[in-house]
């Protein structure tokens, strides 16, 4: 497949649509979810109904389509740094896939869900770094990702001074990086050249 903007638009776009296509087709069928008061992780919990298969959609496939996205994504702006973080980002999403145990979060199994989304995110940030202040891309580049951190560290600040609960929190957290992600894909996806 010819490495064109277009073609690594495709892989970001996707992997935001399949996301929340997971989400609502499994959080439809778990009779137990609420889209508003439960983590989004809960539905690849231990011993929740069909957790293995939105572990698999959810969470490996969507991992699998950011980690080529951040991958190519660096590439093509001639940043190495960048493609390493964005596609860390992806296998970390990836590893989230280890089912948590909402009952006893304290097992390594549960840990190790936590741990994976927790460095994903913050490669996710560091990667959003390297972009707001490379000097040499687009200011609008640079703009959007400052944008996207403040957005985001606003949201975490909302949580701490009680104004929502962390589900809520989770949920903002979660349509920043995909918004950003969806955001950055279209605007790909609309360009003609290749690299």
């Amino acid at each position: 497949m010819k490495l064109t903007e277009k073609n690594i638009g495709i892989f970001g776009l996707l992997s935001v649509l399949t996301l929340i296509t997971a989400l609502l087709v499994f959080g439809l069928l778990n009779s137990d979810f609420s889209f508003w008061e439960d983590f989004i992780s809960k539905l690849g919990a231990k011993g929740e109904p069909n957790a293995f298969w939105f572990n698999i959609i959810g969470f490996v496939v969507v991992g699998i389509l950011l980690f080529v996205f951040g991958l190519l994504y660096g590439k093509l702006l001639n940043d190495k740094l960048l493609s390493i973080l964005l596609s860390l980002f992806g296998l970390g999403f990836a590893f989230t896939a280890i089912p948590i145990d909402m009952e006893f979060s304290r097992t390594s199994v549960s840990k190790a869900h936590i741990v994976a989304i927790c460095l994903g995110l913050a490669f996710w940030l560091f990667g959003l770094s390297r972009l707001g202040y490379n000097q040499n891309l687009k200011q609008r580049i640079r703009k959007r990702a400052n944008l996207t951190a403040i957005i985001l560290v606003l949201s975490m600040i909302g949580f701490v001074f009680g104004l929502w609960s962390m589900p809520i929190t989770h949920r903002l957290v979660f349509t920043i990086v995909f918004g950003w992600t969806a955001i950055t894909s279209i605007e790909l996806m609309n360009k003609k050249t290749s690299c």
